[in-house]
């Protein structure tokens, strides 16, 4: 599907745009060095600028104005294809209709839990609802009754029926709702361009999400309402009727017994949803359950069907088993343990039972036991029987839940299995067990999240220790080849004095962990490196480096995180950053033996307090890619970064003889005023654009249209990595080579005969030292590839989960039906097995 705007060309522009206006830039500030009038040139290029950003913006709002002319109708048809596309999967996956879609009743509503009153049936849930004088609807029901799977059949009816330019159906899970924080238009908002990422798109100031809703084009399915914490479901009661008043369609499913203690809490006002016609789910017919099993297994002649006779006979009675089996979810597991799968093949139809011949597939299936409930020997179907022996509802239950594990895992001729069912049920109970602890707010495990099971302090140290490591190796090795084509002293590889950038880097990525993890790497890197000459001094002042660039990194994260940074005052402030900028203080004096360092640590430690980040919020989705958004926020939050570090390091220049006593000695930043200005110019710029970059730098979440593979998904996330890598690289040394080319024809203006000379025309080269590591530093930020990378490592060492987790996943959806999936997220099949997973591991 097509973007909600044309941004694929926008994009494609731009880039070829910027490209040849920086090269074309480049090339005039590199040859202005070598004519005999270098101001003209420089005073050439000074208007180019405003003329090229007309130029841009005219072109940006002819796209813009180009793409408003698609009405928000035509965007609800290509969204009512996505989500029928998305739930005809579902269906598929979960055999809905296979055999065929089993009866389900209701009945009206009790008295008082909803205001239009209908009548039983077992009609089809579509006309039901177009039946509806206000499209209002309540289902409500016991746990396993079919709640979730009536809503998928009508949000199926309902697309199929649906014209053009009409309200779209879209399912909404309320578990991952929180209603004391948020209304609920905003948070379906959120999650229609969580889910649906072209949704996302700005028209007017609002996305295009929040216009379908603002005009009625999106129909609320919203399920799970007893799911929220009791504590909340009052106040979410309001919510709900304050976001969809009477003449607004939707659709809220819940329990019975949730559902009236919300409208009748007993602190606050009740709420009502006016317009509600309410059903409650009834419980299967004996015959109807009878009649879908024995379909289901082949029809009542055949061999694998007659097992089921001792069950049948006790269907309509008060037998457990019989009370267990009126519940829709119980016959979905029981049909899934004991009945042959499509594809079995012949021979596993006609040699199942106790008695009969064993499972023709290989391996084996372990024995079950729930209490007095026990299943067949290893290496036979089970025996649908083995549920006549379990004593209660509840036990019954209990058996099914844990047999439809193994049925899911048992051998198939078509799909051999990588994993046992005791592999599998290891796995999935971690995955409920991380489930219930409520991360995120929703039940969901998707692979971008599960940074969230793992320990967080982990990859915070691995992505300092990463980013650390390469930036001693990249600055010397880049230095190493310019000084191999320049012969040039100032760029002389000093490998005992490299690696500082990458300390900003990990705070991007890390915070003040992967800061000071990356400043402890370079500086134990350069310690090596300077093993034939290595002094106290040096060991002392690479760790003070450290700490100041970590500090400096964590004031680079508060100014470019996209929102407007907020003073804290002191007793607020990171006892952590204070005990960070006093350690870098102490080893700056010790280091030289005098006062030097001393202000910068001061300044940088007051400034990473009062307005720094401890590192980069995580993505929630995975990126589908990366899009320029500029704003004169970001601008200014960049200068005013650039200007703090520059005017530190210009205040160490020109304080070190005061406090150091000797000029000719080299310290934290260097004595001569020109040298000074050229370090602060430098430090600032670096530290400026890199604010900038992460400012204008955006990742866009999962396409609308795009793959429903998670294992795509994570594909397309690292290739992104790629590409946000290499772009910002390109960007970064192309600006700080425009900028040093700049300076340096302008310095060559006014000191001829001092430090500038033809030689650092070479300067602009070593742009791709800092271009490259911040580079790299924003993509992992952006990307959710590397945070699940250590993740997926963590957990298969603490937690034995498999090595291959987005293939466990996958096989767990598509061929054993163990999970489902909604959209790009992956779900339990059902709420009921979570807990019972959870509980059994607990």
């Amino acid at each position: 599907m097509s973007g909600v705007a044309p941004g694929a060309r926008v994009r494609r522009v731009g880039i070829v745009y910027l490209v040849l206006f920086g090269t074309g830039t480049a090339g005039a500030l590199a040859a202005a060095l070598y004519v005999q009038d270098p101001a003209a040139v420089v005073a050439a290029l000074l208007p180019t600028g405003a003329g090229a950003y007309l130029a841009w913006s005219a072109y940006r709002a002819d796209r813009v104005e180009a793409a408003a002319a698609e009405s928000p109708e035509a965007v609800a048809d290509r969204l009512a294809v996505a989500v029928r596309r998305q739930w005809e999967t579902e269906a598929q996956v979960r055999r809905l209709e296979d055999p065929y879609p089993l009866p389900v009743l209701w009945r009206a509503a009790d008295a008082g839990l909803a205001e239009v009153a209908l009548g039983g049936g077992a009609g089809e849930i579509g006309e039901l609802f177009e039946g509806l004088p206000g499209r209002r609807l309540l289902v409500l029901g016991d746990p396993g009754s079919g709640k979730t799977v009536l809503l998928v059949r009508l949000l199926l009816a309902l697309i199929g029926r649906r014209r053009a330019g009409e309200a779209v159906p879209v399912l909404f899970p309320l578990a991952s709702w929180d209603p004391a924080a948020e209304d609920l238009s905003g948070w379906m908002e959120r999650r229609l361009v969580q889910d649906h990422a072209e949704l996302g798109a700005v028209d007017g100031g609002v996305t295009v999400a929040a216009l379908l809703l603002d005009r009625r084009l999106v129909l609320p399915v919203l399920d799970g309402f007893d799911e929220l914490p009791v504590a909340v479901s009052a106040l979410a009661l309001h919510r709900i009727a304050e976001a969809l008043p009477y003449g607004c369609g939707m659709v809220l499913s819940s329990r019975p017994a949730e559902y009236r203690a919300a409208l009748r809490p007993r602190d606050g006002v009740p709420a009502r949803l006016t317009g509600m016609a309410g059903i409650r789910l009834e419980p299967l017919r004996a015959d109807d359950v009878a009649t879908y099993l024995l379909r289901d297994a082949g029809g009542e002649a055949t061999e694998a069907a007659t097992r089921w006779r001792p069950v049948v006979e006790a269907l309509g009675t008060e037998a457990p088993v019989a009370q267990a089996l009126s519940s829709p979810l119980m016959v979905s597991l029981a049909r899934a343990t004991y009945n042959p799968r499509p594809g079995d093949g012949a021979g596993a139809r006609a040699g199942v039972g106790r008695s009969g011949g064993a499972w023709t597939g290989a391996g084996t299936l372990p024995d079950l036991a729930i209490g007095p409930c026990r299943g067949t020997g290893a290496g036979q179907l089970p025996d649908p029987a083995d549920l006549l022996r379990c004593p209660t509802s509840s036990a019954v239950a209990a058996h099914l839940f844990d047999a439809f594990v193994d049925a899911a895992y048992r051998p198939h001729p078509r799909r051999t299995s990588r994993w046992t069912a005791v592999q599998a049920r290891t796995a999935l109970a971690y995955f409920a067990r991380h489930m219930e602890r409520g991360y995120d707010g929703a039940a969901e495990v998707a692979w971008w999240k599960l940074h969230g099971a793992a320990s967080g302090l982990v990859p915070r140290v691995l992505a300092g220790v990463v980013l650390g490591g390469l930036a001693w190796l990249i600055e010397g090795m880049t230095l190493a080849v310019l000084f191999r084509f320049t012969h040039d002293p100032t760029y002389a590889p000093d490998w005992g004095d490299r690696g500082g950038l990458g300390v900003l880097a990990g705070c991007l990525c890390g915070g003040l962990v992967g800061g000071i993890a990356a400043g402890a790497v370079a500086a134990g890197m350069s310690v090596v490196a300077a093993i034939g000459h290595l002094t106290p001094a040096l060991v002392l002042e690479r760790l003070a480096d450290s700490g100041s660039l970590a500090l400096a990194g964590m004031i680079s994260c508060g100014l470019a995180v996209g929102h407007r940074p907020a003073l804290r005052p002191p007793a607020a402030w990171d006892r952590r950053v204070l005990l960070t900028g006093v350690v870098t203080g102490f080893l700056y004096v010790a280091a030289y033996g005098n006062a030097c360092g001393v202000i910068s640590a001061v300044v940088l430690t007051v400034a990473a307090c009062a307005v720094g980040v401890d590192g980069a919020p995580p993505p929630r989705t995975p990126v589908a890619r990366i899009r320029w958004v500029w704003s004169p926020r970001g601008l200014a939050m960049g200068l005013l970064a650039g200007a703090l570090m520059g005017s530190v390091y210009l205040a160490e220049g020109l304080l070190t003889g005061v406090l150091g006593g000797d000029v000719n000695r080299y310290y934290v930043a260097p004595a001569d005023p020109l040298e000074a200005v050229w370090e602060s110019w430098q430090q600032g710029s670096l530290l400026a654009l890199n604010c900038m970059l992460v400012q204008g730098m955006r990742a866009v979440p999962v396409d609308l249209a795009g793959p429903a593979d998670a294992a795509a998904l994570l594909r397309n996330d690292r290739r992104t990595l790629a590409t946000c890598t290499v772009t910002a690289a390109l960007l970064l040394a192309a600006v700080f080579g425009a900028q040093d080319l700049s300076v340096l024809t302008v310095a060559r203006l006014w000191f001829p005969d001092t430090l500038f000379t033809d030689g650092y025309g070479w300067l602009s080269l070593s742009g791709l030292i800092p271009a490259l590591l911040m580079g790299l530093a924003v993509g992992l930020r952006q990307t959710a590839w590397s945070r699940y990378a250590v993740a997926r490592w963590q957990l298969v060492l603490r937690a034995g989960l498999p090595r291959d987790l987005m293939a466990f996943l996958a096989d767990a959806h598509e061929q054993r039906g163990v999970l489902r999936r909604v959209g790009a997220v992956y779900q339990f099949r059902h709420i009921e097995l979570q807990h019972h997973l959870a509980d059994r591991e607990r």
